[in-house]
C-alpha cells in the first residue's frame, strides 16, 4: 500500500475500530503518520479470541499446598479482625513449607520449597522472623521483600507495576512454593487503585492469579475484616471489596471460639476446590527464639498451638454466636449498671436499651440470665412493671460463665 491513503482506505483498513478511533487515525494519515496507521490496522486485524479446544486439553488434578485447604497455583485469603493470630498462622504456613512441619489434625504435610514473604505492617527483624523461628521455619528458605529498586531508587512494591519483577525473583530463587502477602491491600498501588472498587481490585488481582497459575505457586494473602460488624457473613466482611473473595479460591476466617474464650477458630468461608473442611481450633504459645546481646534480653515470640481435634462449626455460625454473646454481655452490663441503685420501670429500661443499640429480646435474655425480678410497682393497683436485681450472691454466681 502506498503512502497516499484516502479516507476510504483507512475505513477498510480499520473497519473494526470505534468511530472516534477511526477518525483519530484519519487525522494521523492527513498529518503524515501513514506507517503508524498501517501498523495499527494490521495489528487490529490480527486481534482475535484465544481459544482452546476441550479435546486438546489434558485434565489434571488439584495440587495441594495444604490438602483440602490451600492449593498451589491459586490465590487464598486468611481474613479476620486484628490480634486474632493471622500473622502467626502465616508464620506456621512458612514453617510447614520450608521445614515440612506437619499440618494439624493429621491433614498431611506441605510440599517443601522456598517462601517469598511480603509484610507491610511488622518489622521483619523483631516481629516476623522471630515468629517464623518460633513456628519452626527454615530461615534459609524464607525471602522477605523489602522494596523495589528502579533506576537506582527504592520504592514500595505494587502489584500494578511490579508483578514482572516478582516473577523474575521467583525464577532467580527457584523452587518457590508459597508467596505470603500481608496484607493484600498494602500492595495494590497507592493512589492508583481504589480498594473499594471491585473493578479496580479485580484488575490488579487477575494478573496475579494468572502468574500463580502459570508458575504453579500458592499465593496466600492476609486480609482485614471491614467495619460492617452488623453483617454476619464472613465473605462480606473481607476487606472493602468483594473482588478479593471472587479472585480467591480459598477464604478462611479467624474468629473467636464461642465455646472457649481462650481459643480462636480457623474456619472455611469459601473453598471452590474441595468439600467442606471442619474448622480448626487454636491457641497461642510463646517461646524464646534467641537473645539480643546489645539489649541484653531474650527474644520471645508467639506461635500457633493447634488443638488435636476438628470443630464442627461454620464461619457464619461462629460469627453469629460471637455476635450474640457480645450483645448479651452488653445487655447484662447495662442492666447491672442501671439497676444498681434500685428498681426501674421496665418501659424505661426498654427505651434506654434501644437508644444504646440493645434489642428488647436481648434485654429479656440478659434479664433471665441475671435472675432479675419483675413485679408491679408497690402500692398501685395499675402500677407499671419494674425490674429489680436479686441478691448480690445470686447475681455474682450467674456472672461467672460470661462466655456462655
Amino acid at each position: 500500500m502506498d503512502n497516499k491513503l484516502t479516507d476510504d482506505d483507512v475505513d477498510r483498513l480499520l473497519a473494526p475500530a470505534a468511530p472516534q478511533k477511526a477518525e483519530k487515525w484519519r487525522n494521523a494519515v492527513r498529518n503524515g503518520f501513514t506507517d503508524h496507521v498501517v501498523a495499527k490496522g494490521k495489528a487490529q486485524r490480527e486481534d482475535r479470541l484465544v481459544i482452546s479446544k476441550a479435546a486438546d486439553l489434558e485434565m489434571c488434578g488439584v495440587d495441594w499446598l495444604w490438602p483440602g485447604r490451600f492449593a498451589r497455583g491459586k490465590i487464598g485469603l486468611i481474613a479476620g479482625m486484628p490480634d486474632m493470630g493471622k500473622g502467626q498462622i502465616a508464620a506456621f504456613l512458612a514453617a510447614a513449607v520450608t521445614a515440612s512441619i506437619a499440618l494439624p489434625c493429621d491433614e498431611g504435610i506441605a510440599p517443601q520449597g522456598n517462601v517469598i514473604w511480603f509484610n507491610a505492617e511488622d518489622d521483619a527483624r523483631d516481629t516476623v522472623l522471630p515468629r517464623a523461628v518460633a513456628a519452626g521455619a527454615d530461615r534459609k528458605r524464607i525471602h522477605f521483600v523489602n522494596s523495589v529498586r528502579v533506576g537506582g531508587e527504592d520504592r514500595g512494591f505494587s502489584f500494578v507495576s511490579d508483578l514482572q519483577l516478582l516473577r523474575q525473583a521467583i525464577d532467580e530463587i527457584g523452587n518457590v512454593a508459597l508467596v505470603i502477602v500481608d496484607p493484600m491491600s498494602a500492595y495494590l498501588g497507592v493512589g492508583k487503585v481504589d480498594s473499594r472498587s471491585a473493578t479496580d481490585v479485580r484488575g490488579v488481582l487477575s494478573p496475579l492469579k494468572d502468574m500463580a497459575e502459570g508458575l504453579h505457586i500458592a499465593v496466600i494473602g492476609i486480609a482485614h475484616f471491614n467495619k460492617k460488624d452488623d453483617i454476619k457473613s464472613a465473605l462480606l466482611r473481607v476487606s472493602d471489596s468483594i473482588a478479593y473473595v471472587a479472585a480467591a479460591r480459598h477464604v478462611y476466617a479467624v474468629l473467636d471460639d464461642p465455646e472457649d474464650k481462650n481459643s480462636k477458630l480457623f474456619v472455611k468461608a469459601k473453598n471452590n476446590l474441595a468439600p467442606d473442611k471442619k474448622a480448626l481450633r487454636y491457641g497461642m504459645g510463646v517461646k524464646t527464639v534467641g537473645r539480643d546481646a546489645k539489649l541484653g534480653v531474650d527474644i520471645e515470640a508467639p506461635f500457633i498451638v493447634w488443638h488435636p481435634q476438628h470443630v464442627e462449626i461454620t464461619a457464619n455460625e461462629a460469627m453469629a454466636a460471637a455476635g450474640g454473646t457480645t450483645a448479651k454481655r452488653e445487655a447484662r452490663e447495662f442492666l447491672l449498671e442501671r439497676l444498681e441503685a434500685g428498681p426501674v420501670k421496665a418501659d424505661d429500661l426498654f427505651e434506654e436499651a434501644e437508644q444504646n443499640g440493645i434489642s428488647k429480646s436481648t434485654l429479656k435474655r440478659a434479664k433471665k440470665d441475671l435472675k432479675i425480678k419483675s413485679q408491679k410497682q408497690r402500692g398501685e393497683m395499675e402500677g407499671a412493671w419494674v425490674w429489680e436485681l436479686p441478691s448480690k450472691g445470686a447475681t455474682e454466681r450467674k456472672l461467672v460463665p460470661f462466655g456462655e
